[in-house]
């Protein structure tokens, strides 16, 4: 996805915190691997120059006691040196100074070690070993931190990309969401106010007819709707206040309804048909009203001119039926997203359904969605709340 600038700042602002962290902890363990590395390197080097030296020693005392020819090892080949007590050379080919008060030391990238368990034998007082491929080991060990950190650090740079983009990409959808929500209200809000203008400015002109009435009463009712809806989802929280309960009819909750979008159905040639049985619910009659008008105006702005709507209450279920353009089942699951609407044709916010499902959600009501492309949907409400849900009794 292109990003805008406000994104890239953030993204680049993200990533650098993330970079330097993640520069920081990949010094930090190359420093602590490469010197666990180079301890071994120096453990294994020390041990192995031990062995060849104790194997000389050992020789050496052999070759005194059984009187056999005293030889030195071939695997040594010339990096060694024996000295006698005065420490004058008797065999060997490292011609450097020596440091014979040590054991094991490096020095121009050459190890060192100087044994005496020949103690005297064969006149030898001194063995001195020398590995110059120690240098060499630990430029190879340096060389494979460093590539294991580039190496990690880049990975780190990948991951820390995708993290990055990913965590921007609810952001940039909310964003989208409300630009699209912006320019939804306002052409939701034209419609209702040019109508009112029109319509005032034509009984403004002494031509005072019931149709300019009708309009003004319209979109009010529009406009009254859009606020309502509005408030509940930017005011309204989870909850529901004790004292706002009350016994209310939810037949005469539908009859209100249909009065309060009959203009509306009228205009767009619409049938409304109720059938309805008496159901007492205790509830906030305000919720109880939205989330009834938001039914129907739902079913009302994807049903075409000339179709019909049908309202069914029995046994406390609200069914409301549409000959609409009908959901497919892959988009049945988001019809209660906030801001989501099935098309872009039809008004609205995409906030209706948003409001059912919640108020639902506030009292245990059970909601359910029926639909079939080309055919209509249906929308049922149970009013029952669920055993054990803690939400208000009827």
């Amino acid at each position: 996805m292109a990003l805008n600038p406000d994104e890239r700042r953030s993204l680049l602002r993200f990533m650098a915190v993330y970079l330097g962290a993640g520069l920081l902890i990949v010094v930090t363990f190359s420093l602590l691997f490469y010197r666990i590395d180079s301890e071994s390197i120096r453990d294994r080097t020390l041990s192995n120059l031990r062995m060849t030296a104790m194997k000389i020693s050992a020789s050496a005392v052999e070759a005194q006691m059984q009187g056999k020819p005293f030889n030195i090892p071939k695997s040594v080949g010339c990096d060694y040196l024996l000295l006698d007590a005065s420490k004058k050379p008797i065999a060997g080919c490292i011609t450097e100074p020596l440091d014979l008060t040590r054991e094991f030391y490096v020095r121009n990238g050459c190890a060192y070690y100087v044994d005496r368990t020949a103690h005297g034998h064969m006149k030898i007082e001194y063995v001195v070993l020398r590995e110059c491929s120690y240098a060499e080991k630990l430029r190879n060990c340096a060389v494979r931190v460093i590539v294991m950190g580039m190496a990690a650090y880049l990975f780190l740079m990948l991951v820390g990309w995708y993290l990055g983009r990913l965590f921007l990409k609810p952001m940039r959808e909310k964003i989208e969401q409300m630009d699209r929500f912006i320019k939804d209200s306002t052409h939701e809000l034209n419609t209702p106010v040019t109508t009112m203008l029109l319509a005032l400015e034509k009984i403004e002109a002494k031509e005072c007819k019931p149709v300019y009435l009708k309009s003004l009463q319209m979109s009010g009712h529009l406009i009254s709707r859009i606020y309502e809806d509005l408030t509940f989802m930017l005011l309204r929280n989870k909850s529901v206040e004790r004292e706002h309960l009350k016994k209310v009819d939810v037949a005469d909750t539908v009859r209100e309804s249909v009065a309060f979008f009959s203009i509306l159905s009228e205009r767009k040639r619409i049938e409304v048909a109720t059938r309805l049985s008496s159901c007492v619910v205790k509830a906030d009659p305000h919720h109880l009203a939205l989330l009834v008008k938001n039914l129907l105006d739902n079913a009302l702005k994807y049903t075409r001119s000339g179709g019909r709507v049908e309202m069914v209450l029995e046994g406390c279920r609200l069914d409301v039926r549409d000959t609409g353009s009908g959901i497919p089942k892959e988009k049945l699951e988001r019809i209660f997203d906030r801001y989501h609407r099935e098309n872009s044709v039809e008004g609205g916010f995409g906030i209706g359904l948003s409001i059912v499902e919640r108020i639902c959600d506030i009292y245990g009501y059970r909601v359910e969605v029926v639909s079939e492309v080309g055919r209509g949907s249906t929308f049922s409400i149970l009013f029952r709340p669920r055993p054990g849900s803690g939400h208000p009794a009827q």
